[in-house]
């Protein structure tokens, strides 16, 4: 892989894993496109932690807030009852467990059937007009002055639908994103619950790739994998701030276009 390639390769990922047009679909399509493997393990976890980077970048305050209500709840476990109702930060730091928890379950026990589906470029393009079609129902469901911090259950929906986001081509913020409007929250908080529900699942890919990684040998150019971590942390960060933006004047619909367009064109070169 060369520098270039690299950093072609870490900004898609970085665009496609914050914007809700499904990472999973653009990495196949562009590593066929410019005849790259992107299978490379060394590769995956380098823009792995770009991304991570990206959300830890955006999010900084709100990390701060997480571990001050972590080391609370550790320091005080005889309050944690009361701290866990009443507590704005020690709330969040649970609704993200219990938002995690969906998606933890259905890679351990639907891993090999998932990834059985990633070989499928028309399944991947139905899942990208899926996305569409959710992004659009979310849009004209919103409401801007919703709630502002999601319910325990709330979290534990919004992480149903990043379980089922597991499947390429299917949106994982765009999904989150959508259940959080179906939920009645805010265009603002969904979008930011999302972001931070995303930190614990690339991290989750990051350990998975690791353990991949130790029991197999991969090579790359060290100038390669660091310019796949500059360009898609770097692409990531832009890519929040520019979607955050986006979903503050309620313009998910522009990303339910663009999904459909993709995922009809993909259909339609598949069946010729």
């Amino acid at each position: 892989m060369t520098i270039s390639q690299a950093i072609v390769l870490g900004i898609v990922q970085g665009l496609t894993e914050f914007l809700p047009v499904s990472s999973s679909g653009h990495l196949v399509l562009f590593s066929e496109l410019f005849g790259v493997q992107t299978q490379s393990l060394v590769f995956e976890v380098t823009v792995h932690v770009g991304t991570l980077l990206a959300v830890l970048a955006v999010f900084w305050g709100e990390v701060k807030l997480l571990f001050a209500s972590l080391i609370k709840l550790l320091r005080s476990p005889k309050q944690a009852k009361t701290l866990l109702k009443d507590d704005p930060g020690c709330r969040l730091l649970l609704a993200l467990v219990l938002g995690t928890l969906p998606a933890v379950l259905v890679a351990l026990i639907l891993k090999e059937q998932v990834e059985r589906l990633f070989s499928s470029t028309l399944f991947t393009a139905v899942m990208l007009l899926v996305t569409g079609a959710i992004l659009y129902a979310a849009e004209k469901r919103s409401a801007v002055r919703g709630r502002s911090a999601p319910s325990y259950a709330d979290a534990l929906v919004i992480g149903c639908g990043q379980a089922a986001a597991i499947l390429p081509g299917l949106s994982r913020s765009g999904t989150t994103i959508a259940v959080g409007l179906f939920r009645g929250l805010d265009r603002e908080s969904a979008a930011r619950f999302s972001f931070l529900l995303s930190m614990p699942a690339i991290l989750g890919g990051l350990v998975l790739s690791l353990i991949d990684l130790v029991s197999g040998t991969a090579a790359l150019e060290v100038g390669a994998l660091v310019a796949g971590l500059v360009s898609a942390a770097i692409t990531g960060y832009l890519a929040i701030r520019f979607f955050l933006g986006m979903v503050r004047r309620g313009k998910l619909v522009w990303f339910s276009y663009y999904t459909w367009l993709v995922g009809a064109a993909v259909i339609i070169v598949h069946l010729l």
